[in-house]
This record gives structure tokens, sequence and C-alpha cells, in this order.
């Protein structure tokens, strides 16, 4: 089982502390968050999607870039994606990232996929992703890369069977589709198995963390014709929603090798501790369902 650990979920930490941290857990892999941040931000306490410490600028310099590499290097782990914010149509910003993840020896990078929040319609945004993602598959192939898109709410990629539908047309090897349980608790679930026997050859990478559902008024006695709201929010990965023990059971059934990346988000556990316990519970997890 190969564990990595997205760095978005590690804002407290350098890249250096981060390194050090993933090797005491036992996890190798290593997907950089990738986002320029301001100034004005870095002046902020350390966050998730803000003052993350753990973060690679696009356009980094060689002095930045040395020091990432150095990072994994003498720790003897291994950066196996690059994971930026790049909107759909983004050409010149994918080949940056691309050119950036090279420099990093990094294999993969998360590319753009249209919002869908009803203000455009479903088939126009289709249209707009696909004619980016054939200018990708090229930068793909160039650069020895595999571009993926992510299951993700508020997307038109938020279930297994829409981003299939968005990579059907492409080459595999370059594009393949970031599998994300947790993300399908907000939207997008489907039978975990047959979205993974559906994406076949394009399922590239999961990620691992969880999530669920409290309705706004949780103890008040229902009333039973009035309507409930609903609000989903992140939970510790043995937790949430998403049956991890059962997903696991499915990848292995349709003979996933790859990553599992942690980007758990429930804020339950100091960041080294969120570490060792992920690295644990996988394990244990793996071994049960042997």
């Amino acid at each position: 089982m190969k564990l990595s650990v997205f760095t978005v979920a590690a804002p407290d930490m350098t890249p250096e502390e981060l390194c050090e941290a993933a090797a005491a857990a036992g996890i190798t892999g290593l997907e950089w968050r990738c986002k320029d941040t301001p100034d004005e931000v870095r002046k902020e306490r350390p966050s998730f999607w803000g003052n993350n410490q753990c973060t690679i600028s696009p356009d980094a310099a060689e002095e930045e870039i040395n020091r990432f590499r150095g990072a994994a290097a003498s720790h003897n782990r291994q950066a196996i994606a690059v994971t930026p914010y790049l909107n759909c149509g983004d050409v010149e910003g994918t080949e940056q990232v691309m050119r950036l993840a090279k420099r990093l020896d990094a294999s993969m990078v998360r590319v753009g996929v249209p919002t869908y929040d009803r203000s455009r319609p479903y088939g126009e945004l289709f249209v707009q992703a696909t004619n980016y993602l054939r200018e990708v598959e090229r930068l793909a192939l160039d650069f020895g890369i595999k571009a993926l898109v992510e299951t993700h709410h508020v997307t038109i990629a938020p279930s297994a069977s829409l981003a299939h539908r968005l990579v059907a047309p492409f080459n595999p090897d370059a594009i393949g589709v970031l599998y994300d349980p947790g993300n399908m608790v907000h939207e997008g679930f489907e039978n975990y198995r047959m979205g993974m026997e559906l994406l076949g050859p394009y399922l590239a990478h999961v990620h691992v963390k969880n999530a669920g559902w409290q309705s706004s008024s949780p103890g008040e006695t229902a009333d039973h014709l009035k309507p409930v709201d609903w609000k989903s929010g992140w939970a510790p990965i043995a937790n949430g929603v998403v049956p991890w023990k059962q997903v696991l059971t499915d990848l292995k059934a349709v003979g996933y090798d790859g990553w599992f990346g942690v980007e758990d988000f429930s804020g339950t556990f100091d960041t080294r501790t969120m570490l060792r316990t992920y690295a644990h519970q996988m394990k244990l997890w793996m071994e049960e369902i042997q």
C-alpha cells in the first residue's frame, strides 16, 4: 500500500517539517499544494486554504524548487504530484505547473474543471472542459505527466460517472481521475465499486478523507410537515459517511495499486497525530481485508 499526503492538510508545517513527520508516520508520497500566497495572507494564522506553509508557488524560482526537492530528498520521500487550483481553459497555467512538476520529479498534476452553479448550462461547460482537456492531453504526453480530473462537488465532475464522461475521449496514459469519496459525500455519491469499474484505466489516484451530514436543528423535536435543512461538513477519516474499509475492499477488487493520499480537514488531530493516525488506520484496514 502506497500512502501519500496532500500538503493542503498540513498548513502549519514547513516542507522540511512535513517531510520529517511523513517519514516518522511511514508515509512515502508527497502531493505538494501549489498556489501563490499573497504577503498579507502570510501574516494570518496557518490554515488549509489560506496561509498554508507547505505550499509551493506555480512560478517558484530555483531556490524555492531546490528547497522542496531537498526537503523530500533529506527524508527519502517521493514527490508524486503537484496539486494546483487551475481554472478550466488555462492552458498556459497548466503548462507552467507541468514544468514545475517535472522539476520536482512528480508524475501527476490536478487540472481545472468548470464549476457548476446553475449560471451556465452543463452542456456548454462540458464543451469548454473537453476543449481544454484536448490541450491538456497534448501537454501531458509531451511532459510525461498524468493530468488528473478530481471528483469534486460543485463542479461538472462530482461523481465517478460524470468524471468518466469527461475523460473518456482521451488517452488514459495522459488523463485520469482522482477518485475522492470524501468529496462525494457532499455531492456525487454512487456505488463505489460500480464507479471504479466504470473508470477502469482512468482510475489514477485516490484521496482519503471523510465527511458527514447534520441537521441545522439537531436535538429539536421533528415537525414532519416542515422541511429540514441539512449541512455537510468534514469528519475524521474513520467517523464520516464514507465506509473506508468497504472502499478499500472495492479498490482491491478492481485491482487498484496506486497511491492513497490523505487530506483530513476535520481538525480533530494536530498534524503529526493526524498523519500517524491515518497511516495506522489504513494499515489496519488493509490487513483486515486481506
